[in-house]
């Protein structure tokens, strides 16, 4: 099972506390500001206000701040032999292919990533890029059209993690192979999602990473 470390870290102690919890997997939001792949949640909160991002309840109206690191550097920081999960910050439109064009052309090796985007129609670049890719599976409609496919042409899914049932568990693992879900931050929940046979959890919690590892990696 795969323990998916959620919004990792610059800094490498905080890299050092999630691989000692257990985390094998790394999930990086990716974007691209001035040319540079960086690691960044921030966007834009407006079409008509493009200078002033948010990420969650934090603002900023700087084109690129302190914390929006490049995606070299943060993929450098981690042990050698982790993996690592590259999720599109952008996921429409003309932007997403260029963000994926780029990734494509000078990201970290595929060999060693995961790519995950709510954006379905750019996961046939990123596999012939290389990637291993996961359908974000975030509400819904998109659980109902991909539930409507007859074959998921995907490495995995990734699924918000309060649209899991036992049920809709099987249906999906009738057209993918491989099950995950986002973002659990809660033991008794994980331990819930163990038990229905997911593929890997994604969490911002050491303890669910913790409980995690101890089931190993089959993923």
């Amino acid at each position: 099972m795969l323990a998916i470390a959620h919004r990792t870290p610059p800094a490498p102690t905080g890299i050092a506390a999630l691989v000692a919890a257990g985390a094998t997997v790394f999930e990086i939001d990716v974007q691209e500001i001035g040319g540079e792949l960086v690691c960044s949640h921030f966007l834009p909160v407006s079409p008509l206000l493009p200078r002033l991002r948010r990420d969650r309840v934090r603002f900023t109206v700087r084109r690129r701040g302190p914390s929006e690191v490049a995606l070299a550097a943060t993929v450098a920081a981690l042990p050698p032999e982790a993996e690592v999960l590259i999720d599109l910050k952008v996921d429409r439109g003309a932007a997403a292919h260029a963000l994926v064009e780029r990734l494509v052309e000078v990201g970290p090796d595929p060999a060693r990533c995961y790519a995950s985007t709510k954006g379905w129609e750019t996961l046939s670049a990123l596999a012939a890029g290389g990637y291993r890719t996961w359908r974000t599976i975030g509400d819904p409609a998109a659980l109902r059209a991909a539930l409507e496919m007859d074959r998921i042409p995907d490495y995995a899914v990734t699924v918000k993690h309060g649209l899991l049932t036992a049920q809709v568990l099987a249906a999906l693992r009738d057209r993918v192979d491989r099950v995950m879900c986002w973002t659990v931050n809660d033991v008794a929940r994980a331990r819930m999602l163990i038990d229905l046979g997911v593929d890997g959890i994604t969490s911002d919690s050491l303890d669910v990473l913790r409980l995690v590892g101890t089931h190993g990696r089959h993923a």
